[in-house]
């Protein structure tokens, strides 16, 4: 077993050699009562993953559907200000053919204006695709701290049910001698 595997059954079987002996007696322990709590609570949690499989499969796939609803409808803006940006620069060189007779400083007005409405439609295609991106960064992170956490309950359960398969009596025993051992080893250290 891992070294943190065995902490918690180590700590348990501490705490239950410590229990008996502030009682002053042998250990006295309903391992059917245990063994019922243990089948139980597999149970329960297995019942639980059967009941919400099925759930959390459809929130994720409307979860995916809602993301890339999401970029569609943020492609679609973005061709929205491209094409506002082109009707823009049709208007103004469309003036900047009417206006070839007036002065310059028209002209130099009419140039900083083009330039100004170029710079903000640039700004604001950079701003939609930069909120987009971190959008769907957001979601997609979202997403994998599910799947991760629903995989570790998953991992979990999965040993509660081999470690209670592979628990008979010979490795209880083993188990209780071994922390018996271990807390007479304890003892002598002091």
């Amino acid at each position: 077993m891992k070294k943190n595997v065995l902490f918690p059954f180590l700590v348990l079987a501490l705490a239950m050699s410590l229990s008996a002996a502030t009682e002053g007696g042998t250990s006295h322990i309903d391992w059917f009562n245990v063994l019922g709590k243990v089948f139980n609570s597999t149970v329960l949690f297995g019942g639980l993953i059967l009941l919400l499989r099925k759930p959390l499969i459809q929130m994720l796939s409307q979860k995916s559907s809602a993301i890339q609803n999401d970029i569609v409808e943020r492609e679609k803006n973005l061709s929205a200000t491209s094409a506002r940006l082109l009707d823009i620069q049709q208007r103004l060189a469309k003036v900047a053919s009417e206006v070839q007779g007036i002065k310059s400083t028209a002209e130099a007005a009419g140039r900083d204006e083009l330039a100004r409405l170029e710079e903000a439609g640039r700004l604001e295609a950079e701003r939609i695709i930069a909120l987009s991106e971190e959008e769907i960064r957001q979601r997609v992170d979202a997403a994998v701290r599910a799947v991760k956490g629903r995989i570790a309950d998953m991992t979990i359960e999965r040993f509660k049910n081999d470690f209670t398969r592979s628990l008979n009596d010979a490795t209880q025993q083993r188990i209780i001698e071994r922390n018996i051992d271990s807390c007479g080893d304890l003892d002598e250290g002091k």
